[in-house]
């Protein structure tokens, strides 16, 4: 029988890992914006960017009610 303390485990730091991958995208995105005052520029993401670190917070606390502690493990 599979552990699902373990499963759940990874699809949390799976979805971290989206996460993390999204508001990467967004920095880059807005670096990039900085240069020619393009899509992004003015804090279009913003709102995005604070709903994600939001959400992130949600998921590590899930992390600690299924492990002890909030330990990421990237899933590569």
């Amino acid at each position: 029988m599979p552990n699902t303390s373990q499963n759940r485990q990874t699809l949390l730091n799976g979805l971290l890992d989206f996460i993390h991958a999204r508001i990467a995208w967004i920095a880059h995105r807005e670096e990039q914006a900085a240069w020619v005052n393009g899509y992004g520029a003015n804090g279009e993401f913003d709102a995005e960017r604070t709903r994600l670190i939001r959400h992130a917070g949600q998921v590590l606390d899930a992390l600690e009610r299924v492990g002890g502690s909030p330990r990421y493990r990237p899933v590569r």
